[in-house]
Formats: structure tokens, sequence, C-alpha cells
């Protein structure tokens, strides 16, 4: 394996000092007293900047800027979730973390859902039910195409060999 490659955190930037900064700063997440809202993909797109991070974990949008450079990856590591969904990222190296306790303070709102993603999620390949083997078939077959099938397998009564 090759070996982890860290990140040096200058001085006053690590996770104690980034809780002190949660507990003691007012408006991290710089919403200005606006209250949660639904916010569209393309709106986080347009905050990509290290500057001006947003980020999505887990469905909510986190104005992730004020983290950034206390992350113990360093702010590169971070800089390509900037803009788009980090959950992926975040789940294979920090499933253990408590997003809340971690950066909950910088919530600005939730993912609202894409009409076309939602109809896409709708017709998933997933919602159709697994293929059954005909009646009398061998199961090791099943790979095999039937040369005796007729084109009416609607016709045809289907069983779940597991279900005998």
């Amino acid at each position: 394996p090759k070996p982890r490659r860290k990140a040096t955190l200058k001085r006053g930037f690590g996770l104690y000092d980034w809780k002190v900064l949660l507990n003691n700063a007012g408006d991290l997440a710089q919403r200005k007293g606006a209250p949660l809202r639904q916010i569209t993909m393309d709106e986080v797109a347009l905050h990509n900047k290290v500057y001006d991070g947003w980020t999505i974990l887990q469905g909510k949008v986190y104005n992730v800027g004020p983290y950034l450079h206390y992350h113990p990856g360093g702010v590169d590591i971070m800089k390509s979730t900037l803009g788009g969904d980090g959950t992926e990222l975040f789940q294979k190296f920090h499933r253990w973390v408590n997003i809340e306790n971690l950066v909950g303070k910088l919530l600005i709102g939730y993912l609202a859902e894409d009409k076309s993603m939602a109809e896409d999620q709708k017709e998933s390949q997933f919602d159709m039910p697994p293929p059954r083997p005909r009646r009398n078939q061998n199961v090791k077959n099943l790979l095999q195409p039937d040369e005796n099938a007729d084109d009416d397998d609607e016709e045809m009564e289907l069983i779940n060999p597991w279900e005998k």
C-alpha cells in the first residue's frame, strides 16, 4: 500500500480550534438570519470557490468555506466537492463521523429535488422485479437461450425455483 500523505495544518487550525470556533462564532453559515431553505443543484454549483464553497452531504447543503482550512486532509482534498455533492467521498472516508456535530452549524438548506431526477429515479432498473426461470427449466441453463421458447412469454407461468 502507498503511504498516506498527510496535510500539514497551520497552528491554530486543528480540531480543537474548530470546535472552539463553532461554539463561539455567531453565524458561520453566513445565513444572516435567513431560515433554512430548498436549494437547487444549479445554485450549489455556483458556490465552488474556497472563499465561497458549498457542498451537499446526505441531501443537506452546507457552506463549508469556513471549515476548509480546518480539515485534517487539507483544503485541496475538499476542493473537488465544492459546488457539488460530497456524500460519496464523505461516506468513503468518514462514515463514522457525526456530520451534525462537525459542520452542523454550517447548514444553509436542503437540496431541492429536481423534477427530471425524480422521474429518472421512478423508472429505475431496480423497480422491475428480477427475471424468474420458466417452469421445469434447469437453473444451470438460465443463461443459455431456450430454442423451444415461444415469443409469447407472457402466457407462460413463471416460478422461482427457491420457492418450491
